[in-house]
């Protein structure tokens, strides 16, 4: 009998501990949201100043496009001077360290370079089987709505709101094969300035919990 009254203890006791302890999810949130605090609006700037930065990439690889040229290869010069650009905007709104620090930040940047690297593959598969249909484009959409859909099972749910999105924009690039730069440069951009929104009101909160204690 006393021994089953402590085994009883010993478990209420550990279920009591994995109650207090925060799941991984939590602790994830939590981390970018110590980040965000500790920013002083530095990420809201960063990701509206990535925004403007890839739509008036896109706004002129559309002005660039010709339809007597499958390929061209000021679009790639204009993507890498892209890249550049937004690296610059990161390291000079974000700080220096903004990819390594914290892990939470680090995790979404690795999750970006792969979308990056996947996308380049895209483009590089579509160059290799023809150009006569320039459907990896359209795959950049699938490929966006698989980023937002990661994120939102990693951070918030509210990411499954910009996969739509971009499972949309797909069809829309699809279907409207001439302007998908248009198509896809602006539902990027709505997409980064709703995060960058949505991260300045959180800027701005924590800004007043700290002014107030």
């Amino acid at each position: 009998m006393g021994e089953q009254l402590m085994d009883q203890e010993h478990a209420e006791h550990d279920l009591s501990e994995r109650r207090v302890v925060p799941d991984w999810r939590t602790l994830l949130r939590a981390e970018i949201d110590q980040a965000i605090a500790q920013g002083q609006g530095r990420w809201s700037r960063a990701l509206m100043a990535v925004a403007w930065i890839h739509l008036l990439a896109f706004l002129v690889c559309h002005a660039l496009n010709s339809p007597s040229r499958a390929s061209d290869p000021r679009h790639i010069l204009i993507w890498f001077l892209e890249l550049v650009a937004v690296f610059v905007a990161m390291r000079n709104f974000a700080g220096k360290g903004w990819f390594w620090s914290p892990p939470a930040i680090h995790l979404v940047g690795r999750l970006w370079l792969t979308f990056l690297i996947l996308s380049f593959s895209l483009s590089t598969l579509n160059a290799t089987i023809g150009w006569e249909t320039l459907w990896f484009k359209a795959a950049w959409g699938t490929l966006s709505s698989f980023l937002f859909a990661t994120l939102a099972w990693l951070i918030t749910y509210r990411f499954l709101i910009l996969a739509f999105q971009m499972y949309f924009t797909a069809l829309l690039m699809a279907r409207f094969m001439d302007y998908n730069n248009i198509i896809y440069g602006v539902s990027w951009w709505l997409a980064l300035m709703a995060i960058a929104w949505t991260v300045r009101r959180r800027e701005t909160t924590q800004a007043g919990r700290i002014v107030g204690t």
